[in-house]
């Protein structure tokens, strides 16, 4: 699996009140998150920034850091000092042992720069598949606010 197909799995899972901005390739604007949600009865829209690792590492304190360049952290981090909301999402294909696919999503802007340890990773992604991905962004962008818990 690749990192385009994950998004494309979390978007298969949307309902219908979701508008889903293409996933975004802009060659003259670079940093563009790869996709824009809105709700059709919500508050605020969603930027969402996808990775994607094929294994999480084995050790559980090293560090799963999304692989963001300098633009793409610029522009979500412009967004969030806009008061617009955004997200990493990183997906990944084997968690302990799991035969379908998780990932987490990162609110924080610190979690962005930093990452997050493996065994936090595979503790906050054991339950989070395409469908719950999906459902938190349904919420956020319904609800208009970021949860306090984190995915």
């Amino acid at each position: 699996m690749i990192e385009s197909q994950y998004t494309a799995n979390v978007g298969k899972r949307l309902n219908s009140n979701i508008m889903r901005m293409w996933k975004i390739n802009d060659n003259f604007a670079g940093g563009v998150p790869d996709a824009f949600y809105r709700h059709r009865n919500g508050k605020r829209p969603l930027w969402a920034e996808y990775k994607f690792i094929k294994t999480l590492p084995k050790r559980p304190t090293t560090v799963v850091k999304p692989d963001l360049s300098a633009q793409q952290l610029l522009w979500l981090n412009e967004a969030v000092e806009a008061h617009e909301l955004a997200v990493v999402i990183i997906g990944c294909e084997a968690i302990k042992h799991q035969r379908q696919v998780c990932g987490v999503v990162l609110t924080d802007p610190s979690e962005w720069v930093n990452g997050i340890t493996a065994e936090e990773f595979a503790n906050r992604a054991e339950k989070l598949n395409y469908t719950a991905i999906a459902a938190f962004i349904e919420e956020t962008t319904l609800e208009g606010g970021l949860s306090d818990h984190r995915l």
